[in-house]
């Protein structure tokens, strides 16, 4: 029997985001499991689409990365930037959906990190930020502040950062209720299909 697939309108751009261990990647694997592929590319950032962003994000997981926090931020961004054409191709014909984009550089290395203690302004943080990721715009935000598990990289600040990000842009942010995955992945199409960001279903996936 064949399943159904839905399809999002080229050039949205979804993005999750929030703290880790909330359940991000469980969505986005019951949303990649929803979607036709034809219609979207998923992303994780910093990680990325290429074998050089791949290994930085191996790094920064690990013992080997860098002492200093703003080099560890400036180390995400290079992956931001090193992904961005990639990214751009894919929102001029397909749909694109983005586990962690800019948000988390200023909620983990600004408003939780320790980018303040380096003596580089939050406008030229900022500023450095926006250059990267002015071109893309989301659809819509989901985030995901109630985790589920111990985040290791928690510290104090980055939920507050995540909210002060939120009250600027209230339209297309939608801070996700702690439900269960079932109850969630719902809601996310619930609230895909009322911002008009799925087109339709069409029959594909595996029999």
């Amino acid at each position: 029997m064949s399943n159904r697939r839905s399809q999002l309108r080229a050039g949205e751009v979804i993005v999750f985001e929030g703290l880790d261990k909330a359940g991000k990647s469980t969505q986005i694997e019951a949303l990649s499991g929803s979607l036709d592929p034809a219609t979207v590319l998923f992303a994780h950032m910093p990680s990325g689409l290429t074998a050089f962003t791949q290994r930085v994000y191996e790094v920064l997981e690990s013992k080997a990365k860098p002492e200093s926090g703003l080099a560890q931020q400036l180390a995400h961004l290079a992956c931001h930037a090193e992904n961005m054409p990639a990214l751009l191709a894919a929102v001029e014909s397909q749909a694109l959906v983005l586990d962690r984009w800019w948000w988390s550089t200023l909620a983990y290395g600004w408003y939780g990190g320790s980018v303040q203690e380096s003596g580089l302004s939050e406008a030229t943080f900022n500023e450095l930020i926006q250059s990267i990721w002015s071109c893309i715009v989301p659809s819509v935000v989901f985030v995901f502040l109630a985790p589920h598990q111990t985040d290791e990289n928690y510290a104090s600040g980055v939920e507050a950062g995540y909210r002060v990000l939120m009250k600027r842009d209230p339209d297309r942010t939608v801070l996700v209720p702690s439900l269960s995955p079932v109850d969630t992945h719902r809601m996310i199409m619930d609230e895909l299909q009322r911002r008009d960001i799925i087109t339709s279903d069409r029959p594909g996936g595996r029999s």
